[in-house]
């Protein structure tokens, strides 16, 4: 029966389904193929398909990563929340300034790109301001329609993207069959090969790698993706990555042995354009333009999602101001989205635009270096996961099988893998690319610098001394040197008052009663807006007056009040670390559904099954008897 005050309730279904997610991630990663054998054929010549291939290949490894790391560790926050999991809160603070900085250029190299192939129509050369103009449209336009909420602007993602994947098979068909019915100048893909320097290779492996950003978009909406997520990021996954595995090296291959030595120095820089205009005359060359502008302004859109679920993740922890969290929806039901995260990420692009608005290649390659960063942070916290969180593997729907061992634990070698190909890549482009690499350095440090100004702020502004209240009860009051070892439970409070506060230890007696003398723990997470001296009272009641309750005198147990500055998913963890317990309880609120989502948080944070505990359920008895017995007390004083 004591169960049954334990409130479980039934989740809404998430709010992407797992072909709107798969739209968002293809809308990002599906960009690649307008640029990837232009980047590598200055470096590699007619080899550029062969390393293509070669990170195609190394996808299929992050599928398998990305699989496991979202099983295991079900939050928004891709590679910040695996980090600050694994590693630890600096860590952590660090690699979500690398994100917010790779879907910063994410958002301003698509819109730039985007801009440029709509010049292109009217022959191209326009001048700085009208680019800015036209980038400026997904930027705004997006942002608006984020204010509406997700799923909104996925539908529209989707359907570019479906587009876009369709327009590529049907060119790659169409390529094939012209290549080998008209002949094709296959003897190309060989030349030069022999003769590539053993730094060109590494200088192409490395370049081929800025082909793959984007790949941890999923990773960053997990929580709005349908249940069962462990199915649905592999159908997201498995899909991207089949579409681009035929789509990315086909495309790469045509371009070059179909287009002729002219048209390939015309079309160095946009090689899909010049095999839509050998396949499909003008008209294929005016489809493709469209189609492509359509995709990279798809992909400012990938940045907005990316953005939103790491920001409003880092504000539930402490980490960016809570007013991210707050929504319009009390002021109009039809804006679900997060206004505060969308509005601000808006102001902050265009601005970027406006500082740079010619440096379109440089700004991709930072994209590139920010984004091959997050990814191995990703790798890494998917390794260190299996041996540092032994109970979030042993709960995870999916778990790799292809491991190695290590001591009493298992290693993933396909994120083992991938962590050496992406970090080898990574060094390989920030020893080359200097100009992008002194550029993503200042913009990198240049948020991270905002961000852990901020976070200072408010630490120093709300460290507080709180002093701790530790009583023994029963047979234990009085006692100076308290048992550290008795079995202790924690009971999450947002507020406390007296009659409450009975009836909460009452339960939890009654129901830990087998255990015998146990440690019950009142804590709670201080906000910078409340004052001390609220909780200062609620001291003072307990050494008073439940100390002297008749109800408590007959039972053994610790009574702990403790109050910490700060998130409780943030301040909970870390009390957790330092004074071990068995059982957590949070209440219900005053939303339900936003206190479940709270419970499974904490439940992933500290390893434990945290409880949700419906406080309308519980007995009101013994809060009835302490208030009578308060007023016996004071009249027979």
């Amino acid at each position: 029966m004591a169960e049954s005050h334990l409130s479980r309730p039934t989740v809404p279904p998430a709010a992407l389904n797992w072909w709107l997610a798969a739209g968002i991630v293809g809308a990002d990663i599906g960009t690649s193929v307008f640029y990837s054998t232009g980047i590598l054929f200055p470096l590699v010549g007619f080899a550029a398909p062969f390393f293509i291939i070669i990170v195609v290949l190394a996808m299929w490894l992050f599928k398998i990563t990305y699989q496991e790391g979202c099983s295991v560790n079900p939050l928004n926050g891709g590679a910040y929340a695996m980090v600050l999991s694994t590693v630890g809160r600096r860590s952590g603070l660090a690699i979500g300034s690398l994100t917010i900085l790779s879907y910063l250029a994410t958002a301003v190299v698509s819109a730039l790109a985007g801009a440029f192939y709509v010049s292109s129509l009217w022959g191209g050369n326009w001048p700085a301001w009208q680019i800015f103009l036209v980038a400026v449209i997904p930027i705004v336009g997006f942002a608006i329609l984020n204010l509406f909420g997700l799923k909104e602007s996925a539908k529209l993602v989707f359907v570019i993207a479906a587009f876009h994947f369709m327009l590529l098979l049907v060119m790659d068909a169409w390529g094939l069959y012209l290549a080998f019915t008209q002949g094709a100048e296959w003897s190309r893909l060989w030349q030069g090969i022999g003769e590539l320097q053993p730094h060109m290779l590494l200088i192409g492996f490395a370049a081929a790698f800025l082909g793959i950003t984007g790949f941890e978009s999923a990773a960053q909406i997990v929580e709005e993706i349908e249940e069962p997520i462990s199915v649905s990021i592999r159908k997201i996954y498995l899909t991207i990555v089949l579409l681009v595995s035929i789509t990315a090296p086909l495309s790469s291959i045509l371009s070059l042995v179909l287009l002729s030595d002219a048209q390939i120095q015309q079309y160095k820089h946009n090689f899909l354009s010049g095999l839509a205009l050998v396949e499909g005359g003008q008209v294929g060359l005016y489809i493709l333009v469209i189609n492509a502008t359509f995709v990279l302004f798809a992909a400012v859109n990938t940045a907005y999602a990316g953005a939103t679920g790491l920001m409003t993740t880092m504000g539930q922890q402490g980490n960016l101001p809570t007013i991210v969290l707050k929504r319009w929806v009390d002021k109009n039901p039809r804006f679900k989205g997060y206004p505060f995260v969308a509005l601000p990420f808006m102001v902050v692009c265009i601005a970027m635009l406006a500082i740079f608005p010619n440096s379109v290649d440089r700004l991709g390659e930072v994209y590139g270096m920010a984004f091959l960063g997050v990814m191995i942070a990703y790798c890494a916290g998917v390794v260190l996961i299996r041996l540092r969180h032994p109970a979030k593997i042993a709960r995870s729907p999916y778990l790799s099988s292809w491991v190695m061992p290590w001591g009493d634990r298992k290693i993933p070698i396909a994120a083992l893998l991938g962590l050496v190909i992406l970090l080898l890549a990574e060094i390989v482009l920030l020893l080359t690319s200097t100009h992008a690499r002194d550029l993503g350095a200042q913009l990198f440090l240049a948020v991270l610098l905002v961000m852990a100004f901020y976070r200072m702020g408010q630490v120093e502004g709300r460290m507080i001394q709180l002093p701790d209240l530790r009583l023994g009860m029963g047979k234990l009051r009085g006692e100076r040197d308290l048992p550290e070892d008795l079995p202790r439970l924690v009971i999450c409070v947002a507020y406390v008052d007296p009659v409450r506060l009975v009836n909460l230890l009452s339960y939890m007696l009654k129901k830990h009663a087998a255990s015998g003398p146990i440690e019950i723990v009142i804590f709670h997470a201080q906000t910078k807006d409340e004052p001390l001296e609220i909780f200062e009272e609620v001291q003072r009641v307990i050494s008073q007056q439940l100390e002297e309750f008749p109800l408590f005198t007959q039972k053994d147990f610790i009574l702990t009040v403790k109050i910490l500055p700060g998130n409780l998913l943030e301040v909970l963890p870390e009390y957790f670390k330092i004074h071990p317990f068995t059982t957590a309880y949070v209440g219900t609120g005053r939303d339900p559904l936003q206190s479940e989502r709270l419970r499974e948080h904490l439940s992933i944070e500290i390893d434990l099954n945290v409880h949700r505990l419906d406080e309308s359920l519980l007995p009101k008895g013994p809060g009835v008897w302490f208030e009578q017995w308060l007023r016996d007390r004071g009249t027979s004083d």
